[in-house]
């Protein structure tokens, strides 16, 4: 039987129940408007990705919890989550995700009145990431893809996903492929 090589970095181990659970949870608050109680959750889940030594899986929900911080109006928690997903996003090379994550959080804390986050992580990251060069436009599916994981409800960008070919995508949160529709 022929088994496609799987590298265990790229492609980590799916979440298991109870980490499926709180994704789950966490996106459905995010849905209902309330981003603030569904930061927490998203903040616990990176940390454990973090251990449990899922660095790229860690740093996208720290992104999550820093936008969901933001959307609370909690700009201490969101700035500690933006810095540390770009860490991680820096230190992993997603050279894809760092530029888009860093002009959405920024932009985001300016709009949300958070001009000191904003001036603090332009400072910090602003020299690293302004040397990286925005993602081009990836090859254009043949389908629509979902804007949620079916599996774990992540959101899913077309413009962001990690194409696995031209019909299917990984979702960055819980590993499973998804195929366009």
């Amino acid at each position: 039987m022929f088994r496609r090589f799987r590298n265990p970095g790229q492609n980590p181990a799916p979440l298991g129940p109870a980490q499926l659970k709180a994704m789950n949870q966490a996106n459905q608050l995010v849905a209902s408007g309330q981003p603030i109680l569904a930061a927490p959750i998203f903040a616990q889940l990176a940390s454990n990705m973090e251990t449990s030594n899922h660095p790229r899986r860690a740093a996208n929900l720290h992104a999550q919890a820093a936008h969901a911080f933001a959307d609370g109006q909690d700009e201490q928690d969101a700035l500690v989550q933006a810095r540390r997903a770009l860490s991680l996003f820096i230190q992993y090379q997603m050279v894809n995700r760092t530029p888009v994550f860093y002009a959405n959080i920024t932009r985001k804390f300016t709009n949300k009145g958070m001009k000191n986050s904003a001036e603090a992580l332009a400072k910090e990251f602003g020299p690293v990431v302004g040397g990286m060069p925005m993602p081009a436009p990836a090859a254009t599916p043949r389908g629509n893809l979902p804007t949620n994981c079916p599996k774990c409800g992540a959101p899913l960008h077309a413009s962001e996903a990690t194409w696995v070919d031209a019909n299917t995508a990984e979702c960055a949160y819980c590993g499973i492929s998804i195929r366009v529709t």
